[in-house]
Order: C-alpha cells, then structure tokens, then sequence
C-alpha cells in the first residue's frame, strides 16, 4: 500500500483526483491512522484512467465501460474495441 499523496505524485496527479476516482467506483482507497492509501494496482489503474482522459479524450462513462469490461494489464489499443462492444448496452 502507498500513501494516498505518494501516489498521486507518481501518477501526476492531485490526491483530490484520486479520491473522485475512488468515489466514482474505479479504485479503492483505504484508510488508517489518519492517512489514507491505495494499492499498487490501484495506482496503475489510475494512471491508465488519466491516460483514458488526456490521450483519448474519453468521458467518465466511456471511462467505466472500459474499466468494467478491461483486463490489467490495460492497454489503450484495447480501448476502442471495447468501446465498440459495450457502448450500445
């Protein structure tokens, strides 16, 4: 587990973020002793998430497609087929 501030920092990003990350169901966020914490994986999954935003542009909800119907490890080729598949439901 990483500091919830290391994180965001190795990411780019801010920890507020991170947290409307976790808020919208994508990565989960532990806390403890006052601090709070993610996963390894939950840091890549971030970062995959602003790749999904800044590079392709993609809205929140095309974001949760992807992400419910993605496998890690992720990969922006993937994205576009996915979107195809599942966008329709």
């Amino acid at each position: 587990m990483r500091l919830l501030s290391a994180a965001a920092g190795n990411v780019q990003t801010d920890e507020e973020t991170l947290l409307a990350f976790h808020h919208a169901g994508w990565i989960k966020v532990a806390s403890k002793n006052g601090h709070s914490f993610v996963s390894g994986q939950d840091e890549y999954r971030s970062r995959f998430i602003l790749h999904l935003r800044k590079k392709m542009n993609l809205t929140d909800h095309q974001i949760g497609i992807v992400l419910e119907n993605g496998k890690a490890p992720y990969s922006l080729e993937q994205v576009p087929s996915i979107l195809a598949t599942y966008s329709a439901d």
